[in-house]
């Protein structure tokens, strides 16, 4: 039987508010200087102070301890923006020129302080066997926040035993969730070629080295490297995003840099990719009597998956919403800086629905059109409450 949670108008109109508002004022990065005192405010008008975290400037965590030992539940919401202009027709539009809550950062934050605020009214904290870790953490975008913290010691002073986090999913309804199983999101890496030769005449090919051939050619044989080079029961994705070179239409230039992402679940499948694309760009400088250097920069791990964790976002999302409204996802070839915590400690991920029912997406994440349903917000908190019941309430 589904139990929802019931809360008054003004809980709600809170959630909505707090939602348009840190909507209003995107920041990039580490520099979230006003999400973070704004976040502050709202904990210190539920009479908390934020814990202290040496060298840290921006990012707030607030610790609420339960009358009686228990575990430490970490929940993880990030703040940041992105460097989009804003195409979604809402009145709460961003007022900083240039950047944009288009992966829904700002929701993910109120949902975790609508938590905080029912925990802190309904004064749980009396009936608790454990404690609440809440992590308001900037820079996920730039992969940053999460290191950051953790070298800060975010992780310790209480030593957190679960850490999970709740993300919009444009893909899914407002009361649907989603969960995973092994991974959530993928290795995110990204690399970059960078090809020099001897430039000449567009009409004389054969007085130079040509590096749109050779960087034509270097494209296509890495193509084959998940396609001939991996079991094909693993996953991976190889993708060259940008290639420049050249100049005029009558020049061969002496330059040209290719750029572009690698996505991979395993180690091992990491390393074999890294490998083939060095043994490719020696290959191709070997061939076309050219230099060729490959940078290829590692970002963000794959973000494992703990089964009791994940196992209680499944029952208390089912609890709320019912069996047929919690699905069951493949792992996304996204990055997700969640993932540096999740190879620390057992976590667990949640995808929540912000697609109006019965409606199409408006918009993707990362996309100057990516409009949330505010409907998705006390769905969010409710999910997180009960995880909350049963994992230290009803010890």
């Amino acid at each position: 039987m589904k139990k929802e949670f019931s809360f008054d108008a003004a809980f709600v109109k809170n959630l909505e508010d707090t939602y348009k508002e840190l909507h209003r004022h995107p920041e990039l990065g580490m520099n979230v200087v006003w999400t973070t005192q704004f976040v502050r405010a709202q904990a210190a008008e539920m009479g908390l102070a934020p814990v202290e975290l040496p060298g840290l400037e921006t990012g707030a965590v607030f610790v609420v301890k339960g009358a009686k030992p228990g575990p430490v539940l970490a929940l993880r919401a990030d703040m940041d923006a992105l460097p989009i202009e804003e195409a979604a027709p809402v009145e709460w539009k961003s007022q900083n020129h240039g950047v944009m809550h288009a992966c829904g950062h700002d929701l993910n934050t109120t949902v975790m302080l609508g938590v905080l605020r029912h925990v802190v009214e309904q004064n749980w904290a009396a009936k608790m066997s454990g404690t609440l870790k809440f992590i308001f953490q900037p820079a996920e975008e730039t992969l940053e926040g999460a290191k950051a913290m953790i070298e800060a010691g975010v992780l310790k002073n209480p030593d957190v035993d679960l850490l999970l986090m709740s993300h919009g999913d444009p893909d899914m309804h407002v009361g649907e969730v989603g969960v995973f199983r092994e991974f959530s999101h993928a290795n995110s890496d990204e690399f970059f070629i960078e090809l020099r030769g001897k430039g000449g005449h567009g009409a004389r090919p054969y007085q130079t080295q040509d590096l749109i051939v050779a960087g034509s050619r270097l494209v296509d044989a890495m193509q084959t490297i998940v396609s001939r080079d991996l079991d094909g029961r693993e996953t991976a994705v190889l993708s060259v995003c940008s290639f420049n070179a050249g100049s005029a239409p009558n020049i061969l230039p002496g330059y040209a840099k290719l750029s572009g992402t690698v996505r991979t679940f395993k180690t091992d499948v990491q390393e074999t990719v890294m490998r083939r694309m060095k043994e490719v760009c020696d290959s191709i400088a070997a061939l076309f009597h050219i230099d060729v250097a490959l940078d290829y920069r590692v970002g963000a791990p794959s973000s494992p998956i703990d089964d009791r964790a994940e196992g209680l976002l499944r029952d208390a999302a089912r609890a709320v919403l019912g069996v047929e409204n919690v699905k069951e996802l493949k792992t996304r070839t996204g990055g997700e800086d969640f993932a540096f915590y999740a190879r620390l400690k057992p976590a667990g991920v949640l995808r929540l629905g912000v697609t109006t029912p019965g409606e199409a997406r408006k918009g993707s994440t990362h996309s100057p059109t990516f409009q949330p349903d505010l409907a998705a917000l006390p769905v969010g908190v409710s999910v997180f409450l009960r995880l909350i019941e049963d994992f230290l309430l009803n010890r």
